[in-house]
């Protein structure tokens, strides 16, 4: 079975929405909301957070505001869209050019 390529502005827009709606991200708000399974989930989210558009909702120790703790999971974080996610958004709908999704 072949699943839908979901491009990361697609899930960025979403993060963005629930962000407004005062709603934290998870994996599972992926893997619900845009039927994505629990790992490319887990995926999006690492990439978005590593790319530094999306943050966590609770307070991490230094040095670890983008990153993972030893033993820690993707799976237990929960993100919001940051400054700098909006102003991804805001470039991909100013520039409204697909090639650039991954």
């Amino acid at each position: 079975m072949f699943e839908e390529f979901v491009a990361k502005r697609k899930v960025l827009k979403l993060i963005s929405d629930r962000t407004l709606d005062g709603k934290e991200t998870t994996f599972r708000s992926l893997n619900r909301e845009l039927d994505l399974t629990e790992e490319a989930a887990c995926s999006h989210l690492k990439r978005l957070w590593n790319a530094r558009l999306i943050e966590t909702t609770s307070y991490r120790l230094k040095g670890f505001e983008f990153r993972l703790r030893r033993g820690e999971s993707i799976r237990e974080v929960r993100f919001r869209l940051n400054r700098r996610g909006k102003e991804r958004l805001a470039w991909y709908a100013k520039d409204n050019d697909d090639a650039w999704s991954w």
